[in-house]
Order: structure tokens, then C-alpha cells, then sequence
């Protein structure tokens, strides 16, 4: 079944032309990584597909009713802040305890909870962002820049964990990378 179905998509700010003619189809279960070099488009893609930018032509089709869960390239939390992992969980709607704290547990994150976002590690930051995107239990996950700041090391172990997820949810994965 196809979740999403990009078709001659453009996006320009101004003069400047960010996406030409884009074209993808993306369907359940399915993995899928867009590698480009900084200033090539992919986090417009993610911000037309999440409707956040005007397209300038083409469309975004995407299956009725489908849950998007969205890993953004970074977070800015302001250090002073005294935001603790589960707080954070709590910010953007009402999450029962079961639901957050399994997702922390499908990332092996747990630990984190009492932990300030500030402090957290780039593996740890990411896990968190992760786990938040998986609340809802979505049919399409976007992970933007997702292996951003971990090590070669670390970046491995995301990708095994993200195929885990596919193989346990069925949620289809589009990836955006600056390199593999």
C-alpha cells in the first residue's frame, strides 16, 4: 500500500529553486534513504511532506488518515532550561507514562528519563527524539539527519535500530543524510 506519493514536486523560496520536479513513492515496511550534500532540498522535501512549506507545483499524496512521526535535524533546548527527558515527553500532549516510557524502552533509552536534555550525548539526544517520534505509532517515520553527530560506531547501531523498528511496527522509513 502505498503511505506517500510525491509527484513532480518544486519548491522555491523566492528565486531560489530548492526542489525541481521531485518524484517518490513510498509504501509500508519500506526503508529509504535520500543522500545529498547540505543546500540539495531534503529537509524542504520534509517540510512539504509534513505540509510546513508551500509547494510551488507538483503534489504530496499521502494515505488517509496516517500518523507521522518526525525526527528533526536538531533541537535546540537552551541549556538553561531545566527540562528533564520526561517533561519533554509531556510538552507537546497529554502522554501517559506506559506510552513514553515503552518508546524510551524500544530505544533502550530508559535511563534518560530523569536526565536534562541539555546534558544528553548526540546518541542520546537522537535515541530521545526517536522514541518521542514513536508515541504515536506511526505508518511513516522521517528522520532528518537522524545519524548527525554519533560516530561510525553509533551511526551503525541507529541503523540496526531502525530496521528493528520497521520489522516490529510495519512503519514505513524515509531517511535523509548529508552522506552514508
Amino acid at each position: 500500500m502505498t503511505l506517500l506519493a510525491v509527484t513532480n514536486l518544486s519548491v522555491r523560496y523566492g528565486k531560489n529553486i530548492a526542489l525541481q520536479n521531485m518524484n517518490l513513492s513510498l509504501s509500508a515496511r519500506e526503508i529509504v534513504t535520500i543522500v545529498g550534500p547540505n543546500g540539495s532540498g531534503k529537509t524542504t522535501l520534509f517540510k512539504a511532506i509534513i505540509g510546513s512549506t508551500p509547494l510551488s507545483s507538483g503534489k504530496v499524496e499521502l494515505k488517509p488518515d496516517i500518523k507521522i512521526g518526525y525526527v528533526p535535524q536538531q533541537l535546540n533546548i537552551d541549556a538553561s532550561l531545566p527540562i528533564t527527558v520526561e517533561r519533554f515527553f509531556k510538552l507537546a500532549q497529554k502522554i501517559d507514562d506506559d506510552s513514553y516510557e515503552k518508546a524510551l524502552e524500544i530505544m533502550s533509552s530508559k535511563e534518560l528519563l530523569n536526565s536534562q536534555m541539555s546534558s544528553l550525548s548526540g546518541g542520546e539526544l537522537q535515541r530521545v527524539l526517536l522514541s518521542r517520534a514513536l508515541i504515536d505509532k506511526p505508518d511513516l517515520l522521517l528522520l532528518d539527519e537522524a545519524t548527525r553527530g554519533l560516530d561510525q560506531p553509533g551511526a551503525a547501531a541507529f541503523y540496526r535500530k531502525i530496521e528493528s523498528i520497521r520489522n516490529e511496527t510495519g512503519c514505513a522509513i524515509l531517511m535523509i543524510s548529508h552522506d552514508l
